[in-house]
């Protein structure tokens, strides 16, 4: 059973007039001074807030609280336990966990006081060198090999279907967006035409277990041989090699030079597709690219009927927005046609 998150879009109601109450309860308990919120956890909305962090200092050492406001199904308490019992590899490990409580129903939330962590993301979107490539490849395999030996989240039974999780998914995001009054006929035509793809494509891919939310801003490294995973209430199970594309959409709709010309970020993904196909775990499969190819326009549905409008721009909203959501029309119809 995987946390849902996003799915309890229509069913959360936030705290967040408590959010100072709360704050003060905890550090009253555990003695955490907080210095700065440095993020909030919300689902496509700013009213509907699912954690609260903070960085600050712990029994004199540099610390960081979570605040867990959202129900979850498996606490973040627990995710980490079941990761560090399982954990083969010496070199990705999760943050250390200093002390919390559970998410309960008389508090209607939960904590966890963890290590700061002090070192840079594996690479800083929009875009990787090659070199930060080279590195990430190498990373995902010693991940896949070494950080997962079994899955220690137990598989639902609406989890071993692809194609039925994949379009539940879809359907639910545009039901978000239906109720935001942007699903359009033009939203609607896109995900129509991505269904009949997954008929055809998803019954032949498996759903794998893995970390479900793998991006630059989750990966800490301090050297090639200590790597910090981070977002760990998302270990989850998805459809095969789901976790090689997570990343470049997340990468590509952080993209605000609209210079950069359709052709470059296609050659930019090309250079990634020739590096993963070196990773052992990824040569020994001959329809890695397919998995790829889907896995890639699913994100792009998700980013045309969600993603670029419920993001931050400095300025120019419009703009921007216009401009990601042409962006990944272009590149879900690239993807959509090599299927």
């Amino acid at each position: 059973m995987a946390n849902k998150i996003t799915e309890q879009y229509f069913t959360h109601t936030t705290l967040a007039d408590n959010e100072k109450k709360i704050l003060d309860i905890i550090t009253k308990e555990t003695n955490f001074k907080p210095e700065k919120e440095i993020s909030r956890g919300q689902i496509y909305n700013n009213n509907k807030v699912g954690s609260l962090i903070y960085s600050g200092f712990w029994e004199d050492r540099p610390a960081v609280l979570k605040i867990q406001i959202l129900k979850i199904d498996i606490d973040e308490i627990d995710i980490i336990s079941k990761f560090n019992n399982q954990n083969q590899s010496h070199r990705v490990r999760l943050p250390q966990l200093y002390k919390g409580l559970k998410w309960n129903e008389k508090n209607g939330y939960g904590y966890l006081i963890l290590e700061y962590i002090d070192a840079p993301k594996i690479y800083q979107p929009p875009f990787a060198n090659q070199s930060q490539i080279k590195d990430f490849c190498s990373l995902y395999q010693e991940y896949k090999t070494k950080s997962i030996i079994k899955p220690f989240i137990e598989q639902e039974i609406t989890e071993t279907s692809t194609l039925f999780f994949t379009s539940k998914r879809i359907l639910h995001w545009a039901k978000i967006a239906q109720s935001k009054g942007s699903l359009n006929k033009y939203h609607i035509k896109n995900i129509e035409e991505f269904l009949s793809i997954a008929g055809k494509h998803l019954p032949t891919i498996k759903m794998e277990f893995m970390h479900g939310h793998l991006t630059p801003y989750d990966i800490f490294k301090f050297s090639d041989q200590e790597y910090v995973l981070m977002s760990n209430l998302f270990w989850s199970y998805r459809p095969e090699f789901y976790d090689s594309t997570f990343h470049l959409w997340m990468s590509i709709k952080s993209l605000r030079d609209q210079s950069i010309k359709f052709d470059q970020i296609i050659q930019y993904i090309q250079n990634w597709l020739d590096e993963y196909k070196k990773i052992p775990i990824i040569m020994k499969d001959n329809d890695f690219e397919k998995k790829f190819n889907i896995s890639m326009a699913e994100r792009c549905i998700g980013a045309i009927l969600l993603d670029i409008t419920n993001q931050d721009y400095e300025n120019d909203s419009e703009r921007y927005i216009s401009h990601l959501t042409q962006l990944f029309s272009d590149l879900f119809k690239y993807f959509s046609n090599k299927l």
